[in-house]
């Protein structure tokens, strides 16, 4: 999916997330074992957690919510996962 890290920031932040810095595996369980990969965000909203993972600098490489892997084959998808109604 073309979409680097940034084009989705805004839907993200209106869906109610909001981004971790510097997030470990006591408040993000699901990155223990995660492979490199280019990039990685973490995000939260009440007790949800969030992560959308790049394989290169325009592709969408995974995106877990609640540390459950959400497709990510479309925009649809992707709306998908961080909007309220998202899998997880």
């Amino acid at each position: 999916m073309i979409a680097g890290p940034g084009f989705w920031d805004l839907e993200i932040e209106r869906a109610g997330w909001s981004r971790v810095l510097s997030p470990g595996t006591a408040g993000f369980p699901e990155l223990e074992g995660r492979g490199s990969v280019w990039g990685r965000n973490c995000y939260v909203r009440g007790s949800d957690r969030l992560v959308i993972e790049w394989s290169d600098q325009v592709s969408i490489f995974a995106a877990l919510r609640n540390g459950r892997l959400c497709p990510v084959g479309s925009a649809e998808d992707l709306s998908s996962a961080i909007g309220a109604g998202g899998r997880g």
